[in-house]
C-alpha cells in the first residue's frame, strides 16, 4: 500500500471521526483490531466502537484537526487537536466518572496507526492527559495516583 493509500484511510478516520459515524469509522478497522489509549488496551471491534461512543457522548462536538501526517510504508503518525464541549459522562483514569462540566477542550493528540490490506489493525492514541483535566477543572489532588 502506498504512502497515499495509506494517508486516504487515515482521511477516512478523520471524517468518520468527525461526523460522529461510528458505522464509517468501524469500516477502517480490519475484523480484530487492537487499540492502546490513555485508559489502557482496547481490543476487537466492539471495545473500539464502545470506545468511540463513550467519547462522542462526553463530548457531541468533538472535532478533530490534523495537523500533519507522516506514512512509512504500512503505518502512519499524526498529530492533531481534539475540541470540544464535555456535555456527558467522562471515564478518568483513576476508574472515576466526570459528569458534565460544560467546559470547552482543546487539547494536542497523536496518533500511530499501522494498517494492513488497506484497514486499521493497530492503533496508538496518546494526549496530555494533565492538559484535558484542568481544562476540565479537575483540581490536581483530585487526580491522585496512576492506576
Amino acid at each position: 500500500m502506498g504512502g497515499l493509500a495509506v494517508a486516504d484511510v487515515v482521511d477516512r478516520y478523520t471524517s468518520a471521526f468527525n461526523a460522529h459515524d461510528l458505522g464509517a469509522i468501524m469500516d477502517c478497522y480490519c475484523s480484530k483490531p487492537a487499540m492502546v489509549g490513555p485508559g489502557g488496551p482496547v481490543e476487537g471491534r466492539s471495545e473500539i466502537a464502545s470506545y468511540y461512543t463513550r467519547t462522542w457522548q462526553a463530548f457531541p462536538d468533538m472535532h478533530v484537526t490534523v495537523l500533519r501526517k507522516a506514512v512509512d510504508g504500512e503505518a502512519t503518525a499524526v498529530t492533531a487537536v481534539a475540541t470540544g464541549r464535555h456535555t456527558g459522562p467522562f471515564a478518568l483514569t483513576t476508574g472515576d466518572v466526570l459528569q458534565s462540566s460544560g467546559r470547552y477542550i482543546s487539547v494536542r493528540c497523536c496518533w500511530f496507526f499501522a494498517l494492513q490490506d488497506g484497514l486499521i489493525v493497530d492503533q496508538q492514541i496518546f494526549y496530555d492527559q494533565l492538559e484535558l483535566y484542568l481544562q476540565l477543572g479537575l483540581p490536581l489532588s483530585r487526580l491522585g495516583p496512576p492506576p
